[in-house]
């Protein structure tokens, strides 16, 4: 169970960042080279109650790509 939790809270950061960043989820996914249909089987839905654990590789490309791409946004923004 806590598994789960700490699965959900995860994909739930990443998509509030990805959102605060201007990016989809597929977008997202694209910069890290990671298939979206991979993360949607993460997450907990009515059509998927049983969310495919996460793979840490998959999770870092993500988180990655993501970190990179918000210091980028950062340093346009704070550079115009």
């Amino acid at each position: 169970m806590v598994r789960v939790m700490l699965q959900e809270s995860l994909v739930e950061n990443l998509e509030t960042r990805a959102k605060r960043a201007g990016l989809s989820i597929r977008d997202m996914c694209a910069l890290a080279g990671v298939h979206p249909t991979t993360f949607s089987r993460w997450k907990r839905s009515d059509k998927n109650p049983n969310p495919v654990g996460a793979n840490l590789a998959s999770v870092g490309k993500i988180e990655g790509a993501l970190s990179e791409f918000e210091r980028r946004l950062y340093n346009t923004e704070r550079n115009a």
